[in-house]
């Protein structure tokens, strides 16, 4: 069971304190979110945890022999090089190597030889599974990686996806302490989904920081939330430690008005009796106990303070020019790179967005959501069709590389005046960076100076005083705190005009979208239901479409050639008497040459599996022997291992199983359709 402890931990960064006196304890099973505002050290935290930074006090021990599993920053030039799945699994020791010794102790019939590899097969079986091919592989998919991706190279891949892929590497590696920063970014709907499953199933420790609202109430057990006076480490849920953060600051509200009006009575007393011979002396010692009541309310409307939410929309963003009915047509939109004119990245598209209308785009990475709209803001020329705007439709467009038009130099105040509409005040400009978190200590702050998330802030408050009655954003709150996404979210909410996002933030897009578009294969799919609605029905399509696998999987196999049900001999009364051409002969056998070259790689599977699962069974039934044999439950650690064996070897049996059976069906169909074209 291992654990981790921190203890008095202190960090400063710029001269400026991060934390002090930091301690807690996080133990297997606890997963504890690490929240606060971007610059409150929750990263550093991290660091210091996996052993990449120092604190400049205090201490972190972890229990001997943990397993300690985060995310490295940067790529080699020797991984980009390798294979994804190559890569994945070079984290964990060679099986292959360890299956070469086992048959050379076998052919050489060394026993004393056999007896340390059958334990060393015991100690990587309990830490990596009994497969861990095929744990990588269902890692990798999970995590949205296709079977044609996993021979590609690291180099190939772009940065997004080149994160995805350092995540998959440290969860196989099956750590004790799990460390995750920001796990989510770089995901779409379904990979953050699979991840919250596989968080929730994992038996370690987790420390992670997220700022997907979501992600973090599923997950999360226990929060540490930094950038407050001192850290705050509460159990529960996210939402619950909000309710105990409102209850307190309502708590301080009632003591305060308590203490003002205890000190009002005093004061009034000293008032009127201070001048008073006989009662100077009392009014004196109250004068004192005023004081001090005084510097006890000042104490808690500070805490009040510090406690408030980082935004507060206190006026209403200026109303965008009114626009035309249709804001955006597209009409037989297509796009393929010049380079490879004849691979669409997009399907043929007609759709309209009308006025008003707030709508968020879904779809897996790469399905061409940021091209589509790249292509409505006409950064990129379509290869056919159009996509036009209104007339009197004002674009403001949103993506990661848009901080690029921001101008170092600038302070944050010029540039949201050069940015924004002329007729806007300055009140107004200044109330939209305050929305923004960019209050008045960032107004005269060189751009320059900003984090990139300062900087993804200080576009977004610039179109909502651009007056644009066109909206589309892509990832707004990619690298967005809690607190400012929060303040996007009031702000798109509040906004008068039309809104086309691409998202993955499930709070955003419950919040704001009206209707979510799907983008798929078939072109976009418009669901006119807000996003629970949508959510719900596409959970529910996910979990159907499951056990219709499984249904299928179990279903015994009859369209076999050679199975019971088919008759040889009916098939060849339908055939007899055909006369055959040339022509025909000839398409006949290179239809049966294409399905036997189709069959071919799935009847190797199926062997492989076939070969594996004996293997299996074999380790299931020496396992079985020595759950039955008293001796094994001597020692509890050993009936512990041998338990969590049986269960792996099990379940990748059943796995081989369901493999093998979807293997028959593939190969029926292959044969059944090589039926139907010879008939």
């Amino acid at each position: 069971m291992s654990k981790i402890t921190v203890q008095n931990l202190e960090k400063s960064y710029g001269g400026e304190e991060l934390f002090s006196a930091l301690s807690f304890e996080a133990q297997p099973g606890m997963r504890l979110a690490v929240a606060g505002p971007n610059g409150s050290g929750k990263s550093t935290l991290l660091r210091i945890l996996a052993g990449r930074a120092e604190p400049e006090a205090g201490s972190v021990v972890l229990t001997k022999g943990a397993r300690v599993g985060y995310v490295a920053q940067e790529l080699s030039g020797a991984d980009l090089l390798e294979p994804l799945l190559g890569w994945v699994l070079a984290a964990l020791p060679s099986w292959r190597d360890f299956w070469r010794e086992w048959e050379q102790a076998v052919e050489a019939r060394d026993e004393a030889r056999l007896g340390r590899l059958s334990e060393r097969q015991a100690r990587l079986e309990s830490q990596f599974g009994y497969h861990p091919e095929h744990k990588a592989r269902a890692i990798l998919s999970g995590l949205g990686f296709s079977e044609d991706d996993l021979p590609r190279k690291l180099e190939w891949l772009s940065g997004g996806w080149r994160e995805r892929a350092k995540l998959a590497r440290v969860l196989l590696q099956g750590a004790d302490i799990l460390l995750l920063d920001e796990p989510t970014n770089h995901l779409d709907l379904e990979a953050v989904e699979w991840l919250e499953d596989y968080l929730l199933n994992y038996k370690g420790t987790l420390i992670f920081v997220a700022h997907d609202r979501i992600f973090l109430e599923r997950v999360g057990t226990h929060v540490l939330v930094l950038g407050s006076a001192r850290p705050v480490l509460r159990s529960g849920s996210f939402s619950e430690y909000l309710a105990w953060m409102a209850e307190n600051a309502e708590q301080r509200v009632r003591e305060a008005a308590k203490l003002s009006t205890r000190i009002e009575h005093e004061q009034e007393f000293i008032r009127r009796f201070r001048v008073k011979a006989r009662k100077a002396a009392q009014a004196q010692s109250k004068l004192k106990r005023v004081e001090k009541m005084q510097g006890e309310l000042s104490r808690l409307k500070g805490e009040q303070i510090a406690a408030r939410p980082g935004h507060r929309l206190s006026f209403r963003l200026p109303e965008p020019l009114r626009g035309d009915k249709v804001a955006v047509n597209v009409v037989d939109l297509e796009f393929a790179y010049a380079e490879r004119p004849g691979k669409r990245i997009l399907p043929r598209l007609n759709f309209q967005i009308f006025r008003g209308r707030k709508i968020a785009l879904v779809a897996p990475n790469g399905a061409g959501k940021s091209t589509l709209l790249k292509l409505l803001t006409g950064e990129l020329a379509p290869s056919r069709g159009y996509a036009k705007l209104g007339n009197s439709t004002q674009l403001g467009y949103f993506s990661q590389h848009q901080t690029e038009i921001l101008r170092p130099t600038s302070s944050v105040i010029s540039e949201m005046r050069r940015l924004s509409d002329p007729k806007c005040s300055e009140e107004q400009l200044m109330g939209v960076l305050g929305l923004f978190l960019l209050g008045e200590a960032y107004f005269e702050r060189p751009v320059a100076a900003l984090s990139g998330g300062e900087k993804s802030r200080l576009v977004l408050a610039s179109l909502f005083l651009g007056r644009s009655n066109l909206l589309i954003l892509d990832e707004p709150t990619n690298h967005l705190d809690l607190e400012s996404r929060e303040g996007l979210v009031a702000a798109l909410k509040d906004y008068e005009g039309t809104i086309f996002m691409v998202a993955h933030d499930r709070h955003l897009m419950g919040e704001v979208a009206e209707e979510i578009w799907t983008l798929g294969a078939e072109g976009v799919t418009q669901h006119h239901e807000g996003f629970e609605d949508f959510d719900a029905k596409r959970r529910a399509a996910l979990n159907e479409a499951r056990l219709e696998s499984r249904r299928d999987a179990r279903k015994p196999d009859s369209a076999v050639a050679g199975s019971p049900g088919v008759s040889d001999e009916s098939e060849e009364a339908q055939g007899a008497g055909r006369r055959l051409s040339k022509e025909e002969k000839r398409r006949q056998a290179e239809l049966r040459n294409a399905c036997s070259r189709r069959l071919k790689p799935l009847r190797d599977a199926y062997a492989k599996c076939e070969q594996d699962l004996e293997r299996v069974l074999l380790e299931q039934g020496e396992l079985e022997a020595k759950m039955n044999d008293p001796a094994t439950y001597e020692s509890g650690g050993e009936a512990i291992a041998v338990n969590n064996q049986y269960r792996e070897v099990s379940d990748w049996a059943e796995k081989l199983m369901e493999r093998m059976a979807g293997l028959e069906a593939d190969m029926a169909a292959i044969q059944a359709e090589m039926g139907a074209c010879l008939e």
